[in-house]
């Protein structure tokens, strides 16, 4: 039987949200919960691969010592005020330089997921107790800035100077700035490493099928990011949708006439809901509603970070899944099977089914209801808002809505269950028992 989105909201409440009682993670009552979820970067915060603890600042690389050395005299004057959130402002530079390159939004989520894990990570490592007090602008600043340098090398200068007015605010702290740039710098090498193995640079060498209800496209975007390398989900395979309707069906030309159908009958609503959510890139969106809600309840660096690295590789994880269908099935977008059809925004250069937007917003909702629990029904509403927006649009059939909203809601459930197997504060890291956790004060 169809399921039409409108009437899906009891169906997404039930399978994301198993209660809205469940604790806020963010603000958990209790702090023992096992250990053992999957590692992303680090094992321990005393992980082999960053300097040891307090020997940070003397085992700084030659070229990492430089450089802060040179960012340090160029950081304004500390002012009265901390200044903003340091996760929010590289959030917003990413956000600024992904925009700027007009990256296409599964590359854009990568990129998210790469600088926030790698944030994330740092200030857990740097929480070691043995560490001292490394003060937290310079630690996200080393590992932010190393991360976007790698991503975005044109705009290198744009990044010091982000970088040299966060150092500036831990003028006068008790700890090493120094020692913190350095872990931060070996943070971000490990997620640089990380990057450029994660097959993203990967070129397309198949041929496209063809055949009756085929995308007929040239120059496809991204064919190989279904292959790329998950975060949480073992592949972008793992979970699937049911299959497109078989071409000339009922179901298949009754999508194909609701498409027309909608195009002729677009309220000035409709449209002003298709560019809210056409005219941003979606994880741009999705981080932007992250951004507010950090500012709004002053979440602090821990939790923000946190929040934000789940958040960032769930849709990540979602695109690739809806990546890896669109081009297992290659199915015709709506402007390719109705002639003469109006769309509201452009139609992108890839497959139809599943929606991305769909997804990753069913992903997004599932993390984001997670960590502000009272808002859950607020944020399955805006993803469904964003799948049915692509139909208002032209852009999409229903089906690719639907399924893109049920598989993007269980890739959103496999993120938040890792976020409830361990202990809150430990981010994504696997801690052992001993040394590793006795480290943190436990």
């Amino acid at each position: 039987m169809r399921m039409h989105l409108k009437l899906a909201i009891p169906f997404l409440l039930l399978l994301a949200f198993n209660s809205c009682a469940r604790e806020n993670p963010v603000s958990p009552d209790g702090l023992a919960a096992a250990a053992g979820s999957p590692s992303f970067a680090i094992r321990s915060p005393g992980d082999p691969f960053l300097s040891a603890p307090g020997l940070e600042e003397s085992g700084a690389a030659p070229e990492d010592r430089a450089l802060f050395e040179r960012l340090s005299r160029r950081g304004a004057p500390r002012q009265a005020s901390a200044g903003p959130n340091a996760v929010v402002v590289w959030n917003r530079l990413t956000t600024e330089l992904g925009v700027d390159a007009k990256l296409p939004p599964p590359l854009l989520a990568r990129d998210y997921a790469l600088v926030q894990v790698g944030i994330y990570e740092a200030l857990v490592a740097s929480g070691d107790h043995r560490r001292g007090r490394l003060p937290e602008h310079s630690v996200a600043a080393g590992t932010a800035s190393r991360i976007l340098s790698d991503l975005f090398p044109a705009k290198l200068a744009r990044i010091q100077e982000v970088a040299a007015l966060e150092i500036a605010l831990d003028e006068g702290s008790a700890g090493s700035g120094l020692g913190g740039w350095a872990l931060g710098n070996a943070m971000g090498r490990q997620m640089v490493e990380r990057g450029r193995s994660d097959g993203s640079d990967a070129t397309f060498a198949g041929t496209p099928p063809t055949g009756d209800g085929i995308w007929t496209g040239t120059n496809p975007v991204l064919p190989m990011c279904g292959a790329w390398k998950t975060w949480v989900l073992e592949s972008g395979s793992e979970i699937q949708p049911e299959l497109p309707y078989a071409f000339g069906s009922a179901a298949d030309l009754q999508d194909v006439q609701e498409v027309l159908d909608v195009s002729l009958h677009r309220t000035a609503e409709q449209i002003a809901i298709v560019h809210k959510w056409a005219d941003a890139s979606p994880p741009a969106i999705w981080n932007a509603l992250l951004n507010d809600r950090i500012a709004s309840q002053g979440l602090d660096l821990v939790a923000s970070a946190r929040a934000h690295a789940y958040l960032n590789v769930a849709m990540a994880d979602a695109f690739i899944e809806c990546w890896a269908c669109k081009y297992k099935f290659w199915i015709a977008r709506p402007f390719q099977r109705i002639p003469g059809l109006t769309t509201v925004i452009p139609t992108p250069n890839f497959p139809t089914y599943t929606s991305g937007h769909s997804t990753i917003s069913a992903a997004a909702a599932v993390v984001m209801g997670e960590v502000f629990p009272s808002e859950r029904d607020y944020f399955v509403q805006q993803s469904l808002e964003a799948a049915i927006s692509r139909l208002w649009g032209g852009i999409h059939f229903q089906h690719d809505n639907e399924q893109g909203t049920v598989v993007g809601t269980l890739v959103g459930e496999r993120v938040a269950e890792q976020m409830r197997s361990g202990n809150p504060r430990r981010l994504l890291a696997r801690y052992g028992a001993g040394p590793a956790l006795s480290a943190l004060g436990e």
